[in-house]
Protein backbone atom coordinates (compact mmCIF):
# COMPACT_ATOMS: atom_id res chain seq x y z
CA UNK A 1 0.00 0.00 0.00
CA UNK A 2 1.09 3.55 -0.71
CA UNK A 3 0.05 6.45 1.54
CA UNK A 4 0.57 10.19 1.44
CA UNK A 5 0.37 10.96 5.17
CA UNK A 6 -2.87 9.09 5.98
CA UNK A 7 -4.39 9.23 2.46
CA UNK A 8 -4.07 6.05 0.39
CA UNK A 9 -2.78 6.52 -3.18
CA UNK A 10 -4.22 4.29 -5.88
CA UNK A 11 -1.73 2.70 -8.26
CA UNK A 12 -2.03 -0.25 -10.60
CA UNK A 13 -0.19 -3.47 -9.81
CA UNK A 14 2.36 -2.90 -12.60
CA UNK A 15 3.24 0.56 -11.29
CA UNK A 16 3.51 -0.82 -7.74
CA UNK A 17 5.91 -3.53 -8.95
CA UNK A 18 8.05 -0.93 -10.71
CA UNK A 19 8.05 1.28 -7.60
CA UNK A 20 9.08 -1.67 -5.42
CA UNK A 21 12.03 -2.40 -7.71
CA UNK A 22 13.17 1.24 -7.62
CA UNK A 23 12.80 1.57 -3.84
CA UNK A 24 14.66 -1.67 -3.14
CA UNK A 25 17.67 -0.18 -4.94
CA UNK A 26 17.21 3.49 -4.07
CA UNK A 27 20.14 5.51 -5.32
CA UNK A 28 21.05 2.92 -7.96
CA UNK A 29 20.19 2.76 -11.63
CA UNK A 30 17.70 -0.02 -12.34
CA UNK A 31 17.81 -0.97 -16.00
CA UNK A 32 14.75 -1.01 -18.26
CA UNK A 33 15.17 -4.75 -18.75
CA UNK A 34 15.16 -5.35 -14.99
CA UNK A 35 12.03 -3.24 -14.51
CA UNK A 36 10.19 -4.96 -17.35
CA UNK A 37 11.15 -8.39 -15.97
CA UNK A 38 9.81 -7.36 -12.56
CA UNK A 39 6.51 -5.90 -13.74
CA UNK A 40 5.82 -8.31 -16.63
CA UNK A 41 7.41 -11.66 -15.73
CA UNK A 42 7.28 -14.25 -18.49
CA UNK A 43 5.72 -11.71 -20.85
CA UNK A 44 7.19 -9.88 -23.83
CA UNK A 45 6.16 -6.19 -23.83
CA UNK A 46 7.28 -3.04 -25.59
CA UNK A 47 9.43 -0.49 -23.79
CA UNK A 48 6.63 2.01 -24.26
CA UNK A 49 4.57 0.15 -21.65
CA UNK A 50 7.28 0.80 -19.08
CA UNK A 51 7.38 4.52 -19.96
CA UNK A 52 3.60 4.79 -19.47
CA UNK A 53 3.73 3.33 -15.94
CA UNK A 54 6.81 5.38 -14.95
CA UNK A 55 4.98 8.48 -16.14
CA UNK A 56 2.02 7.51 -13.95
CA UNK A 57 4.34 7.11 -10.96
CA UNK A 58 5.90 10.52 -11.59
CA UNK A 59 2.49 12.13 -11.84
CA UNK A 60 1.41 10.56 -8.56
CA UNK A 61 4.65 11.08 -6.59
CA UNK A 62 6.02 14.23 -8.24
CA UNK A 63 8.71 14.60 -10.90
CA UNK A 64 11.62 15.06 -8.47
CA UNK A 65 11.76 11.48 -7.13
CA UNK A 66 12.43 9.32 -10.20
CA UNK A 67 15.27 10.24 -12.53
CA UNK A 68 15.65 9.00 -16.09
CA UNK A 69 19.15 7.63 -16.75
CA UNK A 70 19.49 8.13 -20.48
CA UNK A 71 19.80 4.91 -22.44
CA UNK A 72 19.90 2.73 -19.29
CA UNK A 73 16.88 2.93 -17.02
CA UNK A 74 15.59 4.79 -13.98
CA UNK A 75 16.80 5.74 -10.50
CA UNK A 76 14.85 6.67 -7.35
CA UNK A 77 16.93 9.65 -6.21
CA UNK A 78 15.16 10.74 -3.00
CA UNK A 79 16.44 9.36 0.36
CA UNK A 80 14.16 6.58 1.59
CA UNK A 81 13.36 5.65 5.21
CA UNK A 82 12.53 1.99 5.84
CA UNK A 83 10.45 1.49 8.98
CA UNK A 84 10.66 -1.75 10.91
CA UNK A 85 7.07 -1.10 12.14
CA UNK A 86 4.27 -1.20 9.55
CA UNK A 87 1.83 1.75 9.53
CA UNK A 88 -1.53 1.09 11.16
CA UNK A 89 -4.91 0.99 9.50
CA UNK A 90 -5.63 4.49 8.20
CA UNK A 91 -9.34 3.91 8.78
CA UNK A 92 -8.73 3.76 12.52
CA UNK A 93 -6.85 7.05 12.59
CA UNK A 94 -3.72 5.38 13.96
CA UNK A 95 -1.63 5.56 10.80
CA UNK A 96 0.30 8.71 11.68
CA UNK A 97 1.08 7.57 15.22
CA UNK A 98 2.12 4.10 14.13
CA UNK A 99 4.22 5.44 11.28
CA UNK A 100 5.92 7.81 13.69
CA UNK A 101 6.72 4.90 16.01
CA UNK A 102 8.17 3.02 13.08
CA UNK A 103 10.42 5.93 12.16
CA UNK A 104 11.99 5.81 15.61
CA UNK A 105 13.70 2.55 14.57
CA UNK A 106 14.10 3.45 10.91
CA UNK A 107 17.08 2.81 8.67
CA UNK A 108 17.98 5.35 6.03
CA UNK A 109 18.98 4.34 2.54
CA UNK A 110 21.27 7.20 1.54
CA UNK A 111 22.46 8.67 -1.71
CA UNK A 112 26.19 9.55 -1.80
CA UNK A 113 27.13 13.09 -2.82
CA UNK A 114 27.94 13.31 -6.56
CA UNK A 115 31.08 11.21 -6.99
CA UNK A 116 31.86 11.35 -3.26
CA UNK A 117 35.38 12.75 -3.70
CA UNK A 118 36.71 16.21 -2.88
CA UNK A 119 38.26 17.85 -5.94
CA UNK A 120 42.02 17.96 -6.44
CA UNK A 121 43.41 21.41 -7.23
CA UNK A 122 46.99 20.40 -8.08
CA UNK A 123 48.80 17.79 -10.09
CA UNK A 124 50.05 14.65 -8.38
CA UNK A 125 53.75 13.85 -8.66
CA UNK A 126 55.48 10.51 -8.35
CA UNK A 127 52.55 8.46 -7.11
CA UNK A 128 51.79 6.44 -10.23
CA UNK A 129 53.28 3.22 -8.89
CA UNK A 130 51.75 3.63 -5.41
CA UNK A 131 48.31 4.32 -6.90
CA UNK A 132 48.61 1.28 -9.17
CA UNK A 133 49.50 -0.90 -6.16
CA UNK A 134 46.54 0.51 -4.21
CA UNK A 135 44.21 -0.25 -7.12
CA UNK A 136 45.40 -3.84 -7.19
CA UNK A 137 45.12 -4.19 -3.41
CA UNK A 138 41.61 -2.72 -3.33
CA UNK A 139 40.46 -5.12 -6.03
CA UNK A 140 41.70 -8.07 -3.95
CA UNK A 141 41.20 -6.96 -0.33
CA UNK A 142 38.43 -5.21 1.57
CA UNK A 143 40.38 -3.07 4.02
CA UNK A 144 43.56 -1.10 3.26
CA UNK A 145 45.21 1.50 5.50
CA UNK A 146 47.69 3.92 3.91
CA UNK A 147 50.30 4.72 6.56
CA UNK A 148 53.01 7.40 6.51
CA UNK A 149 54.39 10.40 8.32
CA UNK A 150 52.57 13.72 8.26
CA UNK A 151 52.71 15.51 4.94
CA UNK A 152 53.62 12.38 2.97
CA UNK A 153 50.53 12.65 0.77
CA UNK A 154 48.41 9.80 2.13
CA UNK A 155 45.12 11.54 1.40
CA UNK A 156 46.29 12.50 -2.08
CA UNK A 157 47.21 8.89 -2.88
CA UNK A 158 43.90 7.60 -1.50
CA UNK A 159 41.86 10.04 -3.58
CA UNK A 160 43.88 9.29 -6.72
CA UNK A 161 43.29 5.55 -6.35
CA UNK A 162 39.60 6.08 -5.61
CA UNK A 163 39.14 8.34 -8.62
CA UNK A 164 40.66 5.77 -10.94
CA UNK A 165 38.37 3.07 -9.51
CA UNK A 166 35.10 5.00 -9.46
CA UNK A 167 33.45 2.66 -11.94
CA UNK A 168 34.18 -0.36 -9.70
CA UNK A 169 31.55 0.59 -7.11
CA UNK A 170 27.84 0.75 -7.89
CA UNK A 171 27.31 3.56 -5.38
CA UNK A 172 30.69 5.18 -5.97
CA UNK A 173 32.92 6.53 -3.20
CA UNK A 174 32.16 8.25 0.09
CA UNK A 175 34.92 10.36 1.71
CA UNK A 176 34.91 11.00 5.47
CA UNK A 177 37.40 13.52 6.92
CA UNK A 178 37.96 12.66 10.59
CA UNK A 179 40.69 15.23 11.30
CA UNK A 180 38.45 17.77 13.01
CA UNK A 181 36.84 15.25 15.37
CA UNK A 182 37.87 15.26 19.01
CA UNK A 183 35.80 12.43 20.52
CA UNK A 184 35.23 8.80 19.67
CA UNK A 185 31.44 9.16 19.68
CA UNK A 186 31.67 11.66 16.82
CA UNK A 187 32.99 9.05 14.37
CA UNK A 188 29.63 7.38 13.55
CA UNK A 189 28.01 10.83 13.32
CA UNK A 190 30.62 12.01 10.80
CA UNK A 191 30.12 8.87 8.73
CA UNK A 192 26.32 9.22 8.84
CA UNK A 193 26.62 12.85 7.67
CA UNK A 194 28.91 11.85 4.78
CA UNK A 195 26.39 9.17 3.82
CA UNK A 196 23.62 11.80 3.73
CA UNK A 197 21.63 9.94 6.36
CA UNK A 198 18.75 11.67 8.09
CA UNK A 199 19.42 12.88 11.66
CA UNK A 200 23.15 11.93 11.54
CA UNK A 201 23.73 13.11 15.11
CA UNK A 202 21.43 10.35 16.37
CA UNK A 203 22.97 7.53 14.31
CA UNK A 204 25.06 4.81 15.90
CA UNK A 205 27.30 2.24 14.26
CA UNK A 206 24.66 -0.51 14.15
CA UNK A 207 22.18 1.73 12.29
CA UNK A 208 24.84 2.74 9.78
CA UNK A 209 25.93 -0.85 9.15
CA UNK A 210 22.29 -1.89 8.68
CA UNK A 211 21.87 0.84 6.06
CA UNK A 212 25.06 -0.24 4.30
CA UNK A 213 24.31 -3.95 4.27
CA UNK A 214 23.12 -4.07 0.64
CA UNK A 215 25.38 -1.36 -0.78
CA UNK A 216 28.45 -1.61 -2.97
CA UNK A 217 30.87 1.27 -2.48
CA UNK A 218 34.32 2.42 -1.39
CA UNK A 219 34.47 4.20 1.95
CA UNK A 220 37.50 6.44 2.60
CA UNK A 221 38.20 7.18 6.29
CA UNK A 222 40.77 9.97 6.29
CA UNK A 223 43.08 10.97 9.20
CA UNK A 224 42.35 8.18 11.67
CA UNK A 225 45.45 8.39 13.87
CA UNK A 226 43.87 10.30 16.79
CA UNK A 227 40.77 8.07 16.96
CA UNK A 228 42.29 4.66 16.37
CA UNK A 229 40.12 2.58 18.71
CA UNK A 230 36.81 4.10 17.58
CA UNK A 231 37.68 3.79 13.88
CA UNK A 232 38.97 0.23 14.32
CA UNK A 233 35.74 -0.90 16.00
CA UNK A 234 33.59 0.78 13.33
CA UNK A 235 35.70 -0.67 10.51
CA UNK A 236 35.33 -4.20 11.86
CA UNK A 237 31.56 -3.76 12.21
CA UNK A 238 31.31 -2.61 8.59
CA UNK A 239 33.46 -5.48 7.35
CA UNK A 240 31.24 -8.02 9.11
CA UNK A 241 27.86 -6.41 8.41
CA UNK A 242 28.22 -4.81 4.97
CA UNK A 243 29.95 -7.25 2.62
CA UNK A 244 29.72 -4.92 -0.39
CA UNK A 245 31.70 -2.12 1.27
CA UNK A 246 35.46 -1.73 0.92
CA UNK A 247 37.46 0.47 3.28
CA UNK A 248 40.43 2.68 2.49
CA UNK A 249 41.83 4.46 5.57
CA UNK A 250 44.69 6.94 5.99
CA UNK A 251 46.59 7.17 9.25
CA UNK A 252 50.03 7.93 10.66
CA UNK A 253 49.99 4.47 12.23
CA UNK A 254 48.14 1.22 11.50
CA UNK A 255 44.68 0.76 13.00
CA UNK A 256 45.52 -2.84 14.00
CA UNK A 257 41.98 -3.92 13.22
CA UNK A 258 40.81 -7.31 11.99
CA UNK A 259 41.15 -7.67 8.24
CA UNK A 260 43.46 -4.65 7.83
CA UNK A 261 46.26 -4.62 5.24
CA UNK A 262 48.86 -1.87 5.69
CA UNK A 263 50.27 0.08 2.74
CA UNK A 264 53.25 2.23 3.82
CA UNK A 265 53.51 5.18 1.49
CA UNK A 266 57.12 5.93 0.52
CA UNK A 267 58.65 9.37 0.07
CA UNK A 268 58.93 10.89 -3.39
CA UNK A 269 61.88 9.64 -5.42
CA UNK A 270 65.07 11.62 -4.72
CA UNK A 271 68.07 12.44 -6.91
CA UNK A 272 71.15 10.50 -5.80
CA UNK A 273 73.96 11.95 -3.73
CA UNK A 274 76.62 13.30 -6.11
CA UNK A 275 79.64 11.06 -6.60
CA UNK A 276 83.04 12.83 -6.29
CA UNK A 277 84.09 12.12 -9.86
CA UNK A 278 80.65 12.24 -11.51
CA UNK A 279 79.40 15.03 -13.74
CA UNK A 280 76.76 17.21 -12.03
CA UNK A 281 73.11 16.54 -12.81
CA UNK A 282 71.55 18.59 -15.55
CA UNK A 283 68.11 20.09 -15.10
CA UNK A 284 66.69 17.57 -17.56
CA UNK A 285 68.19 14.69 -15.56
CA UNK A 286 67.02 16.10 -12.22
CA UNK A 287 63.47 16.52 -13.53
CA UNK A 288 63.24 12.75 -13.86
CA UNK A 289 62.76 12.65 -10.07
CA UNK A 290 59.30 13.38 -8.66
CA UNK A 291 60.62 15.41 -5.71
CA UNK A 292 62.40 17.81 -8.08
CA UNK A 293 59.37 18.03 -10.35
CA UNK A 294 57.20 19.05 -7.39
CA UNK A 295 59.72 21.62 -6.13
CA UNK A 296 60.17 23.25 -9.54
CA UNK A 297 56.44 23.44 -10.25
CA UNK A 298 55.64 24.96 -6.85
CA UNK A 299 58.45 27.53 -7.24
CA UNK A 300 57.11 28.56 -10.63
CA UNK A 301 53.54 28.68 -9.32
CA UNK A 302 54.48 30.82 -6.33
CA UNK A 303 57.09 33.02 -7.97
CA UNK A 304 56.00 33.33 -11.58
CA UNK A 305 58.87 34.30 -13.81
CA UNK A 306 61.64 33.34 -11.35
CA UNK A 307 64.25 31.57 -13.48
CA UNK A 308 65.71 28.26 -12.35
CA UNK A 309 68.85 27.44 -14.31
CA UNK A 310 71.42 24.69 -14.55
CA UNK A 311 73.41 26.33 -11.78
CA UNK A 312 70.54 25.78 -9.34
CA UNK A 313 70.28 22.03 -9.91
CA UNK A 314 72.77 20.89 -7.19
CA UNK A 315 71.03 23.08 -4.60
CA UNK A 316 67.53 21.93 -5.65
CA UNK A 317 68.61 18.28 -5.41
CA UNK A 318 70.15 18.95 -1.99
CA UNK A 319 66.93 20.61 -0.75
CA UNK A 320 64.81 17.65 -1.84
CA UNK A 321 67.18 15.16 -0.18
CA UNK A 322 67.37 17.11 3.07
CA UNK A 323 63.58 17.29 3.18
CA UNK A 324 63.47 13.50 2.73
CA UNK A 325 61.16 13.66 -0.29
CA UNK A 326 58.16 14.64 1.89
CA UNK A 327 55.70 16.41 -0.44
CA UNK A 328 54.40 18.89 2.14
CA UNK A 329 57.90 19.91 3.23
CA UNK A 330 58.98 20.38 -0.40
CA UNK A 331 55.91 22.51 -1.17
CA UNK A 332 56.50 24.70 1.88
CA UNK A 333 60.19 25.10 1.04
CA UNK A 334 59.38 26.07 -2.54
CA UNK A 335 57.12 28.84 -1.22
CA UNK A 336 60.22 30.48 0.38
CA UNK A 337 62.33 30.61 -2.76
CA UNK A 338 60.94 33.97 -3.91
CA UNK A 339 62.08 35.52 -0.61
CA UNK A 340 65.37 33.68 -0.04
CA UNK A 341 66.44 32.34 -3.42
CA UNK A 342 67.51 28.73 -3.88
CA UNK A 343 70.94 29.21 -2.28
CA UNK A 344 69.52 31.18 0.63
CA UNK A 345 67.01 28.40 1.23
CA UNK A 346 69.77 25.79 1.39
CA UNK A 347 71.68 27.92 3.93
CA UNK A 348 68.65 28.07 6.24
CA UNK A 349 67.42 24.50 6.02
CA UNK A 350 69.03 23.47 9.31
CA UNK A 351 66.12 25.09 11.13
CA UNK A 352 63.41 23.34 9.15
CA UNK A 353 60.50 24.16 11.41
CA UNK A 354 61.28 27.88 11.64
CA UNK A 355 61.79 28.11 7.90
CA UNK A 356 58.84 26.09 6.68
CA UNK A 357 55.99 28.03 8.25
CA UNK A 358 54.31 29.63 5.24
CA UNK A 359 51.69 27.22 3.94
CA UNK A 360 48.41 27.71 2.08
CA UNK A 361 45.73 29.54 4.07
CA UNK A 362 43.11 27.14 2.73
CA UNK A 363 45.00 24.00 3.76
CA UNK A 364 43.86 21.96 6.73
CA UNK A 365 45.21 23.54 9.91
CA UNK A 366 47.62 20.69 10.58
CA UNK A 367 49.05 21.05 7.04
CA UNK A 368 49.50 24.83 6.91
CA UNK A 369 53.03 24.59 8.25
CA UNK A 370 55.49 21.80 8.77
CA UNK A 371 55.57 22.69 12.45
CA UNK A 372 51.78 22.25 12.68
CA UNK A 373 52.06 18.85 10.99
CA UNK A 374 54.70 17.72 13.49
CA UNK A 375 52.75 19.23 16.40
CA UNK A 376 49.78 17.07 15.39
CA UNK A 377 51.89 13.89 15.48
CA UNK A 378 53.72 14.92 18.66
CA UNK A 379 50.47 15.51 20.53
CA UNK A 380 49.51 11.86 19.93
CA UNK A 381 52.66 10.49 21.60
CA UNK A 382 52.83 9.15 25.14
CA UNK A 383 55.36 10.78 27.48
CA UNK A 384 57.81 7.89 27.14
CA UNK A 385 57.59 8.13 23.34
CA UNK A 386 58.23 11.86 23.42
CA UNK A 387 61.29 11.36 25.61
CA UNK A 388 62.66 8.70 23.24
CA UNK A 389 62.02 10.95 20.24
CA UNK A 390 63.90 13.86 21.88
CA UNK A 391 66.88 11.69 22.72
CA UNK A 392 67.17 10.01 19.32
CA UNK A 393 67.39 13.42 17.65
CA UNK A 394 71.15 13.41 18.44
CA UNK A 395 71.65 10.91 15.61
CA UNK A 396 72.22 12.65 12.29
CA UNK A 397 72.84 9.25 10.72
CA UNK A 398 71.35 5.79 10.70
CA UNK A 399 71.59 3.96 14.00
CA UNK A 400 71.16 0.45 15.35
CA UNK A 401 68.79 -0.91 17.97
CA UNK A 402 71.66 -1.14 20.46
CA UNK A 403 72.61 2.50 19.85
CA UNK A 404 69.00 3.62 20.22
CA UNK A 405 68.72 1.85 23.58
CA UNK A 406 72.08 3.20 24.77
CA UNK A 407 70.83 6.74 24.20
CA UNK A 408 67.12 6.30 24.98
CA UNK A 409 66.98 3.88 27.94
CA UNK A 410 67.58 4.87 31.56
CA UNK A 411 69.66 1.93 32.69
CA UNK A 412 68.68 -1.72 32.61
CA UNK A 413 65.36 -1.13 34.31
CA UNK A 414 64.34 1.20 31.50
CA UNK A 415 65.14 -1.16 28.62
CA UNK A 416 61.65 -2.61 28.26
CA UNK A 417 59.99 0.81 28.30
CA UNK A 418 62.54 2.10 25.79
CA UNK A 419 61.90 -0.87 23.49
CA UNK A 420 58.16 -0.23 23.61
CA UNK A 421 58.68 3.48 22.90
CA UNK A 422 60.98 2.73 19.97
CA UNK A 423 58.49 0.27 18.47
CA UNK A 424 55.67 2.79 18.86
CA UNK A 425 57.66 5.56 17.14
CA UNK A 426 58.18 3.25 14.15
CA UNK A 427 54.46 2.38 14.04
CA UNK A 428 53.52 6.07 14.26
CA UNK A 429 55.84 6.98 11.34
CA UNK A 430 58.11 9.14 13.51
CA UNK A 431 61.03 6.78 12.82
CA UNK A 432 61.84 4.98 9.61
CA UNK A 433 63.35 1.51 9.41
CA UNK A 434 66.28 1.00 7.06
CA UNK A 435 66.71 -2.27 5.17
CA UNK A 436 70.35 -1.88 4.19
CA UNK A 437 71.71 -4.67 6.42
CA UNK A 438 70.41 -7.82 8.04
CA UNK A 439 70.10 -6.14 11.46
CA UNK A 440 67.45 -3.59 12.38
CA UNK A 441 68.54 -0.02 11.67
CA UNK A 442 66.63 3.24 11.98
CA UNK A 443 66.72 6.82 10.83
CA UNK A 444 64.80 9.92 11.70
CA UNK A 445 63.61 12.12 8.86
CA UNK A 446 65.54 15.37 8.91
CA UNK A 447 62.43 17.48 9.37
CA UNK A 448 61.37 15.35 12.33
CA UNK A 449 64.93 15.36 13.74
CA UNK A 450 65.10 19.17 13.65
CA UNK A 451 61.75 19.38 15.44
CA UNK A 452 62.76 16.78 18.06
CA UNK A 453 66.13 18.47 18.63
CA UNK A 454 64.30 21.68 19.55
CA UNK A 455 62.18 19.71 22.01
CA UNK A 456 65.33 18.13 23.50
CA UNK A 457 66.80 21.59 24.05
CA UNK A 458 63.64 22.57 25.96
CA UNK A 459 63.51 19.37 28.01
CA UNK A 460 66.35 20.13 30.42
CA UNK A 461 68.26 16.92 29.61
CA UNK A 462 70.10 18.11 26.52
CA UNK A 463 73.56 18.09 28.11
CA UNK A 464 73.11 14.65 29.70
CA UNK A 465 71.95 13.08 26.43
CA UNK A 466 74.76 14.71 24.47
CA UNK A 467 77.19 13.24 27.03
CA UNK A 468 75.70 9.78 26.41
CA UNK A 469 76.09 10.31 22.68
CA UNK A 470 79.71 11.43 23.06
CA UNK A 471 80.48 8.36 25.17
CA UNK A 472 78.82 6.10 22.61
CA UNK A 473 80.80 7.69 19.81
CA UNK A 474 83.97 7.31 21.83
CA UNK A 475 83.34 3.58 22.25
CA UNK A 476 82.88 3.27 18.50
CA UNK A 477 86.18 5.06 17.87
Amino acid sequence: MLYEKDRPLRLGSRAIDILHALLERAGETVTKEQLIARAWPNTVVEEGNLRVHVAALRKMLGERHIENVAGRGYCFITPVVRSETAPGDPATGTAAADAGAGLMTARTVYLPQSDGLPPSATRIFGRGQAVAVLERQLSERRFITIVGTGGMGKTTAALAAAERMQSHWRQGTVFVDLASLTRADQVPQALAAALVMERPASMDASAIVAALCSHHLLLILDSCEHLLEAVSVLAEQILHGAPGVRLLATSREPLRAEGEWVHRLPALELPPEPAPDAAPLTMAQAMAYASVQLFVERVQAGAAGLPLGEGDVPQIADICRRLDGIPLAIELAAARVELLGVRGLVARLDDCCYLLKGGRRTAKIRHRTLEATLDWSYALLAESERSMLHRLSVFRRRFSLEEALAIGADGRRGLEEAMDALSSLVNKSMLATVADTGAARYRMLETTRSYAAAKLAESGEHDAIMARYAALSGLEA
